[in-house]
Order: C-alpha cells, then sequence, then structure tokens
C-alpha cells in the first residue's frame, strides 16, 4: 500500500527541484561538513572507503604510469661541433664510421688537395718574405740610429716588416686551421716539402654523429666532413599526449629505468597534427654511458616529496562542487565532506591538501548516495520510519 509523501520530504524535493530549475551559482560554504550516516544506511547505499596515503619523507615519488613519455636520445644543439675541410680536394680515405667514439686529433678523413699544397707552399714564401723585411727593418733602425737615413725611409722599413709578418700570420692559421701542429708549420719555414694530403681531424673528444663523405667524393674548402657530440650530458626528446603535457613543467624530472634522472629542459607550444602530441625535451643530470645517441628510452616522471599535509587518494573519491574539490572522509557519524586542493595525477590516484589524517578513509564508490545526502535528499541517520495505516 503506498503511504503520501511526509511534509518534510516534500520540502526537499521541493528544493532540490528548485536548484535544479534555477540558474547556476557557486556555493558559498567550503566549510566541513558532517553527512549523518549509520553503518545500516552505508552498507546498503554501497559505499565503499579506501586510505589516504602519505608520502614517505624525504623521498620522491614516482607517478608510475600517469606519465610514461617515450622518445630518441639525441646530442644536444650546444655541444655539437663540425669538422670541415680546410681546403678543397677528393676524400682519398675515411678513417672512422658514423656513432663511433673518437678523441681530440683523431683522423677522421684524408683528402688529396693541391690546394691544400699551395696553401704550404705560400706559407713558405710569406714566412721567408717576412723574416726579409724583419732583417731590413733591423738594419734601417741601425742606420737611422747613425742619422745616415730619414725618419720616413725607417718608417717605411717597419711598415713593410709587419705587414709581411701579418701574411704569414695569415697563412699560418690556415695551416693550424687545417690540422697542421705548430712543429709541422716550424719544419716548413725550415725547409720541408709540402704535402698534397689533408687530414681532417676531430676537434674534441665525442661521439662522432655524422660522417656523410664517401671515398671519391669531390669536396670544396669548408664543408662539412663530420659532426661530433662532445662528451657530457645528452638530450632526450619525447613525445607528449595533450594530457599528459598538462601535468608537465620546465624542472620536473623524469627517470629513466637503471640509466639515472632527466630534467625537463623545454616544453613544445606546437602539437603535431599526425598525431597529436607535442615534444618534450630533457636533460640529462648527470652524464651517463647507459644512454646512447638515436636510442629508444622511455621515462618515468617523478614528482618532488610531498610538501605539508598532502596524501595520496583515489582519484574516483575526488568531488566538485562549484569551484571547490571535496572528499568524503569517514568518521564516526558517518562521512565528512572535507574541502581539498588538489595537485598532481599519480596514475589512478592524486595528491591533495586539506584537514585530512594520513590513513583516512575516503569514500570511493557510492558517492551518488552521498551527494543525495549532501544536497538534503535522503533521511538522515535515526529518522523515524513513516507510519502509516496497517
Amino acid at each position: 500500500m503506498m503511504y503520501p509523501p511526509s511534509p518534510a520530504a516534500l520540502l526537499r524535493l521541493l528544493a532540490l527541484a528548485s536548484l535544479l530549475a534555477g540558474p547556476a551559482r557557486a556555493w558559498s560554504a567550503e566549510a566541513v561538513a558532517q553527512l549523518p550516516m549509520s553503518a545500516k544506511q552505508i552498507s546498503r547505499a554501497g559505499i565503499a572507503t579506501a586510505p589516504a596515503v602519505a608520502a614517505q619523507a624525504g623521498a620522491a615519488t614516482s607517478v608510475g604510469d600517469a606519465v610514461v613519455l617515450s622518445g630518441t636520445v639525441v646530442a644536444p644543439a650546444d655541444a655539437v661541433v663540425l669538422a670541415a675541410a680546410a681546403a678543397g680536394g677528393v676524400v682519398q680515405q675515411v678513417h672512422s664510421v658514423s656513432l663511433q667514439r673518437v678523441r681530440t686529433g683523431s683522423a677522421l678523413a684524408t683528402l688529396f688537395s693541391p690546394a691544400w699544397m699551395e696553401t704550404q707552399r705560400e706559407y713558405v714564401q710569406l714566412s721567408t718574405q717576412s723574416r726579409l723585411a724583419a732583417d731590413k727593418r733591423q738594419r734601417d733602425e741601425s742606420l737611422f740610429a747613425e742619422g745616415v737615413i730619414s725618419r720616413a725611409r725607417v718608417e717605411e722599413s717597419r711598415a713593410a716588416a709587419q705587414l709581411a709578418r701579418l701574411a704569414a700570420d695569415q697563412r699560418a692559421q690556415m695551416l693550424r686551421a687545417g690540422g697542421l701542429d705548430a712543429a709541422a708549420i716550424q719544419a716548413l719555414s725550415a725547409g720541408a716539402q709540402p704535402s698534397p694530403l689533408l687530414t681532417v681531424r676531430a676537434q674534441s673528444a665525442g661521439t662522432l654523429i655524422e660522417l656523410p663523405v664517401t671515398v671519391g667524393q669531390q669536396l670544396d674548402a669548408g664543408m662539412a666532413v663530420a659532426k661530433i657530440s662532445r662528451d657530457g650530458a645528452l638530450w632526450v626528446e619525447l613525445q607528449a599526449s595533450a594530457r599528459q603535457m598538462s601535468m608537465l613543467a620546465v624542472g620536473d624530472l623524469l627517470d629513466v629505468a637503471q640509466c639515472g634522472q632527466l630534467r625537463i629542459i623545454a616544453l613544445s607550444p606546437q602539437v603535431n597534427s599526425a598525431n597529436q602530441t607535442a615534444q618534450v625535451r630533457a636533460r640529462q643530470l648527470e652524464p651517463q654511458g647507459c644512454l646512447k645517441i638515436n636510442a629508444f628510452v622511455e621515462a618515468r616522471l617523478v614528482r618532488p616529496p610531498a610538501q605539508g599535509a598532502s596524501l595520496l587518494v583515489p582519484a574516483a573519491a575526488l568531488v566538485r562542487r562549484g569551484t571547490a574539490n571535496y572528499v568524503f572522509v569517514r568518521n564516526a557519524a558517518g562521512f565528512q565532506a572535507v574541502p581539498v586542493v588538489s595537485g598532481a595525477a599519480a596514475g589512478d590516484q592524486l595528491w591533495v591538501r586539506g584537514a585530512i589524517a594520513p590513513g583516512a578513509q575516503v569514500a570511493v564508490r557510492g558517492l551518488v548516495a552521498l551527494k543525495g545526502a549532501w544536497a538534503g535528499l535522503g533521511e538522515p541517520a535515526g529518522a523515524p520510519a513513516p507510519q502509516g495505516k496497517p
């Protein structure tokens, strides 16, 4: 037999109808609200709870599967040096291969270059002229001191000697750029024969990332022979989805399994139209040999230790009301709606800050019943059952 609803129930239904029909408004109260419920009501509503977990003191927290990025190890732009041909010629021999480690001064390729031999010949000629001009200036200085020649003549000798020295130094600089050391240059001045063989050498130790030349290839002066990534921390260029990008910030740490950590140094503002991902660039905190250029790696986001009263709760426990976030915390009288500030995601969990004790049980299922009780629907715990005629 059906019984008419009580006046109190009618008032609650009218209040709910006005809320649904009226314009949206912000909830003014963000304080803790007690929702009295008996154990029987909680069981009947199918409400389940899970504990709020505190982070271990001083320990960084891995975010697990929430942000797992994949990408490729690349050479940092500021660590790449270029080895170029100082003179044009034909590649006669290639001494190294790409991705090989090289030392400073290691031979990369040898060119047969008549132009290189001509540069050496010019240096010999100019260094001889510089030496003769210096001798002439010295003689004119002595004659000027004795009053035999005029000042104009000695000034002319000084200028000629200076110009000759500058021309010889310029050629010597070209020879050094081509890989000749001071001893080899001095040997040319002493009468050594110029050689048409130009050996291009590594300017620094590192990894040879590009060597695009082949035997028999004609190279012009200044053309690139190789690119070398200097030893040091490497970059990793990763791909992140739109959801993952919202969880990342410059300065965040990423963990590479058994290979140390990376720090995010740049987040791309552009999205790849083909796969709707954006690029994330990270740099090794410390150089480690486990990362190799062109290697594929996976990295997981690492959060710093939780600050203050931050706790980890299931993401399903978070309830939004107006502009505030809440969780329902179990207590002896039922549940409390506690306002919280949400933080980073950790898989299917969230970091939150609020008046919640570590280990407190928060509702993760049956939230519809709790929301209804919070809105004033349903009967409070201990309310008498409605009476009707037998």
